[in-house]
């Protein structure tokens, strides 16, 4: 075959390839298959999750929903950015009405500005947002629809992309089925918000957004802390911050669990928004409010879970540390998704955590119980004590001693409990005197802030005189005014009231049953620990969206929690949902990269900022006194040069550490550029070298024959 016909059919068949190309896209369009779609990302980002089959296929034939999107589609007013979003939100859709077998129907409408698809835009309460002078509004939002029961989704945002396919599987759940899940909450903080103050004409306070996404999905019902009976028809019971609980609630939280109820508890060992309530004024009685024990635990329960905890000490992380108040602070702590338990259903897929002046909780193996880790530290923290973790806010860390191991933040107990009360109902606290004065000065500080007990022991000025003296008052007064003041048999131990009959008599008569539960009925009971409480807190849950539309999720601390409750309340659905990847992969090995130089450097800048510390105690102690009298300032040359002298070393510390944080920036950036580098260049250039070795060998194939 000549060179003209061999090129002449090269052409033909292109021709043919590109015809061939053309009919099948213009028949699988035709047909039907125009949404078809291969979904190769390595977590199947792309794929409706088993969740959102199961919560479809539960759809009763008789009662369809209906979802109608709104979407505006305007190119004169709808920013880029939200178009391609608007389009994988419409794909989502579409595969929700083609998964649901025809019991899901799918209406898209186009909002644009001044139509009446506007006006039905506003009229299912879809959010609009202004983008121009004009006062031009676009839309992105939906509502599901079951019947009468109506969710609607106002404002879809590309800040919480990743969590749209729970949205919109979340709401269906809800249109579907119309009772309610209850779930209690007990606290010392007034997280469920307060009520508008009337008569002094304020705003109350609002619910912790936690509070708020709960009652969207569950009957909420708020639980005394001074309770002593949880009801039995709430089906998940959740703790924050039990502050100052008593053995009688103790007692009936166990009742509770035994009898079928499963725990969410949120203790703390450095509580800052207790901190922030404590004091605050009373809109009604404009007095100062009461105090709020910024620590908190379970005593009682944990001893007989197993669980080990010190309230008072608080894990300080430097490779997980934190920002807050403008301050990289070692107790404010990011736990990446490395140390999350990912075979957990509870925090699998959560990327991070968030906590603030965590404990650590020990744990002891208990007949019965599985204890499952669910959050840790890195092993590069140890544990210090809460004047350590309150200096940290102001200063930066000087000393700092690893520990090695792991710290557990988070715990699941599973199995079968038994009660931590074996006697039965504990008796009730003995109610408190009205005697004022002495008495009432003595007690009231322990009770209202423990926190001053360890801030003494720093300081190692105290005489030996004034160290005996608060022990004496607060070690003597009970017993003065116990015996004076109240039933001897009640308070006074045995050997105390020989001539009187009857404690000894009550201390010996066999405890009578009161129909306590001794464990629980099943081996399916679930308690869930964590040590702080702080995270829950919307501060440190949510964030503002990029849009400036909203807030949304701010790492795993809210989903986790959500997850939670979903899966204990018997669901389950809802979490395989939640739980998705995010398209948006976190630069982990810079970052890993960053904390590798920097522990590094960080010995060197922790003796440096060491000796600063020193010079600044030296310098304060040297500085030239003012003689008022005479106007003069008292000072010989020696102690002035001595200043110059520590002035200037000071000085030379500072710019030593400057040039460390530069070296440490220099080394980061060039671990970034080599990261580049490979990125960018290496994968084009191992292709070019396979395409120049398979050239050569062909060529040398060729040459051969």
């Amino acid at each position: 075959m000549s060179a003209s016909n061999k090129t002449a059919t090269l052409g033909i068949t292109a021709l043919l390839v590109i015809a061939v190309i053309v009919a099948v896209n213009y028949l699988v369009g035709g047909i039907g298959f125009g949404n078809f779609r291969v979904d190769l990302t390595e977590d199947g980002l792309f794929t409706l999750s088993p969740g959102t089959k199961n919560i479809l296929s539960r759809i009763n034939a008789d009662e369809p929903v209906t979802i109608k999107f709104y979407a505006t589609n305007d190119d004169r007013v709808m920013p880029n950015v939200l178009k391609p979003h608007s389009r994988n939100i419409e794909d989502l859709l579409l595969e929700y009405e083609k998964q649901s077998g025809g019991n899901v129907s799918l209406e898209v409408i186009h909002p644009n500005p001044d139509t009446d698809d506007e006006d039905k835009a506003k009229e299912d309460e879809v959010r609009g947002m202004q983008v121009n002078q004009e006062g031009d509004n676009i839309y992105l939002g939906m509502t599901i629809q079951c019947l009468d029961r109506k969710e609607v989704l106002p404002f879809l945002s590309p800040d919480d992309a990743t969590a749209l396919e729970y949205e919109v599987s979340r709401a269906v759940a809800k249109v579907i089925k119309p009772a309610k899940t209850i779930v209690g909450y007990m606290s010392a903080m007034p997280i469920g918000g307060s009520p508008m103050y009337m008569m002094q004409r304020q705003r109350g306070q609002e619910p912790w957004a936690v509070i708020q996404q709960l009652r969207a999905d569950y009957e909420v019902r708020e639980v005394p802390l001074a309770t002593d009976k949880v009801d039995s028809d709430i089906t998940v019971l959740i703790l924050i911050h039990p502050a100052d609980i008593t053995e009688s609630t103790e007692y009936a939280i166990d009742q509770y669990l035994l009898g079928g109820g499963n725990v969410i508890a949120f203790v703390d060992s450095q509580s800052l928004l207790a901190q922030a309530y404590s004091g605050q004024q009373n809109p009604m009685t404009g007095q100062p409010g009461q105090m709020v024990n910024n620590t908190s635990d379970l005593a009682t329960l944990f001893k007989a879970w197993g669980i080990n905890y010190k309230k008072d000490q608080i894990v300080a992380d430097m490779n997980y540390r934190g920002m807050i108040q403008g301050r990289i602070n070692p107790t404010a702590l990011q736990i990446p998704a490395k140390s999350l338990n990912a075979d957990d259903r509870f925090t699998t897929g959560l990327q991070s955590l968030t906590l603030m002046g965590a404990g650590s909780f020990g744990v002891d193996k208990k007949e019965g119980i599985d204890a499952i880790t669910l959050a840790t530290s890195s092993e590069t923290s140890e544990l210090i004590d809460q004047a350590a973790a309150e200096k940290l806010r102001r200063e930066d860390l000087t000393s700092f001693t690893p520990s090695g191991k792991k710290q557990i933040l988070g715990v699941r107990l599973h199995g079968k409990f038994k009660s931590a009360f074996p006697n039965g109902k504990p008796a009730a606290p003995a109610a408190p005197k009205e005697t004022g004065g002495a008495e009432q000065d003595a007690t009231s500080p322990a009770a209202s802030n423990p926190t001053p007990a360890p801030t003494p022991t720093p300081t190692p000025t105290p005489t030996p005189a004034a160290a005996s003296a608060p022990a004496p008052a607060t070690a003597t007064t009970p017993p003065v005014a116990v015996p004076a003041t109240s039933a001897p048999a009640a308070i006074t131990p045995a050997p105390a009231a020989p001539a009187t009959p009857k404690p000894a008599a009550a201390a010996t008569e066999p405890k009578k049953d009161d129909g306590s539960l001794k464990e629980s009925k099943d081996s399916e009971r679930n308690v869930i620990l964590f040590s702080d409480s702080d995270m829950l807190y919307d501060a440190f849950s949510l964030r503002q969206g990029e849009l400036g539309v909203g807030l949304v999720s701010n790492g795993g601390n809210l989903p986790m929690i959500l997850n939670a409750v979903e899966i204990i309340a018997g669901g389950g659905d809802l979490v395989q949902v939640r739980n998705r990847k995010s398209p948006v992969r976190p630069f982990s090995k810079l970052k890993e990269m960053r904390e590798t130089v920097e522990e590094k450097y960080r010995p060197k800048l922790v003796a440096l900022e060491a000796d600063r510390q020193k010079i600044a105690e030296q310098l304060s102690k040297a500085r030239p006194q003012l003689d008022l009298k005479k106007g003069q300032i008292l000072i010989d040359n020696a102690t002035m040069a001595n200043i110059k002298e520590m002035e200037k070393n000071s000085r030379n510390i500072e710019l030593e550490v400057r040039k460390i944080k530069k070296d440490v920036n220099k080394e980061v950036e060039q671990n970034k550029t080599w990261l580049k580098v490979l990125n960018i260049i290496a994968v084009p250039l191992l292709l070019l070298i396979i395409g120049l070795l398979l050239a050569m060998q062909r060529r040398a194939a060729t040459a051969a024959a």
